[in-house]
């Protein structure tokens, strides 16, 4: 009969272990944010990109290849020179028929979207950083796409991963403020 118990007992402790591991998987993804076609065409909140498997995030792996949203390393394409498609998310379509934000996107020959002057950013321009998540290019100009967030770019969602807003205050030492934030978005960096 004591054999007996002690299984129930182990069994009872696997149950509940499992339950518990269950619960845990439950909550931790319950954070996750779907986005894209997989999310209804939900967008990411901070500019994150949305993965080609419909989560959010920054890096190679929601990016790259097959990202649907936000400040993608590949530029989706648009306008004359794609059946007159329209970007997503609000992006510019530049002359050149690619998704985008900034001069090279929402400048001269913009063909749709919130085409408008640049923006300024980065050691060119007194340290300022992009808000959103926008990256600021090798030229300090904020944007979105490899023109901004590739080779050089200064801060923000940079696809190279190697360049970011944290380091900044070392390169300029002083303090700066985010390019197009609002009040709540402006970024204080220490002097």
């Amino acid at each position: 009969m004591a054999a007996r118990g002690a299984n129930q007992n182990a069994l009872m402790t696997k149950v509940l272990a499992l339950g518990a591991l269950a619960l845990a998987y439950a909550m931790a993804t319950a954070d996750a944010q779907q986005c894209g076609k997989q999310g209804n065409g939900m967008l990411c909140r901070d500019n994150l990109c949305c993965s080609q498997h419909g989560w959010c995030g920054l890096g190679s792996a929601y990016c790259g290849t097959g990202c649907q949203s936000g400040p993608c390393c590949v530029n989706a394409r648009c306008g004359r020179q794609a059946g007159n498609a329209v970007c997503p998310n609000n992006l510019c379509c530049s002359n050149a028929g690619y998704c985008g934000l900034g001069s090279l996107y929402c400048g001269t020959g913009c063909q749709s979207g919130p085409c408008r002057a640049d923006m300024r950013c980065g050691r060119q321009n007194g340290g300022r950083l992009c808000g959103n998540n926008l990256c600021c290019s090798q030229s300090g100009i904020c944007g979105l796409g490899p023109e901004y967030c590739g080779a050089g770019c200064q801060s923000g969602a940079c696809c190279n991963g190697t360049e970011s807003a944290m380091a900044l205050p070392e390169l300029f030492n002083q303090s700066t403020m985010a390019v197009g934030a609002s009040d709540d978005e402006i970024i204080k960096l220490p002097a």
